[in-house]
Order: C-alpha cells, then sequence, then structure tokens
C-alpha cells in the first residue's frame, strides 16, 4: 500500500479501458500511493489492485517500490519472533 504508482504519459485516452481504469490514470499524474488512490478514487483495495494489474500490463502505469518494502523482513524473522513472542 505504500507503493507509489505514477501514470505514463499517452497521447489521448486509451478508448479499450473501462471507465475506472480512466479515473485512475487521472489521479495517477503525479505519483501517488495506493491507498491514497483508494481514497480519491473511492475504490475498494482489492478492486483497485486488480485494475491497476491491468493498467500495469497494459503499460500504462509504472510501480515503485517504497524502500520500507525493500527492507522489510523474511516470513522466516517474522514467524521467529512471533513464536518467541508467544514463548513469553
Amino acid at each position: 500500500m505504500t507503493s507509489q504508482v505514477v501514470a505514463v504519459p499517452q497521447v489521448g485516452q486509451p478508448a479499450e479501458l473501462e471507465p475506472e481504469h480512466h479515473a485512475i490514470l487521472e489521479v495517477c499524474a503525479a505519483p501517488v500511493s495506493v491507498a491514497e488512490l483508494a481514497s480519491r478514487t473511492k475504490l475498494p483495495l482489492g478492486v483497485l489492485r486488480i485494475l491497476l494489474s491491468d493498467l500495469l500490463d497494459g503499460g500504462y502505469v509504472m510501480v515503485h517500490e517504497s524502500q520500507w518494502q525493500r527492507r522489510r523482513p523474511d516470513v522466516h524473522t517474522l514467524r521467529t519472533v512471533l513464536d518467541r513472542i508467544r514463548a513469553l
């Protein structure tokens, strides 16, 4: 949800896209987080992720991961921490 999404500049609006796709592209004219995008478009997060996937596959948007997402702990580390907390 902290990833930044930005629309790839296009000449005109692609006709094959749904109105929801167009709404997302309008908001993504400048980089915006996925959470902010969901808020501005009033789309449920699950629906937004599917629509963003469509736009990403079509080359209409670019997604940039945040530094936090690249450095977050792996599943093994998180499970170890959880197990040790439970052991307390």
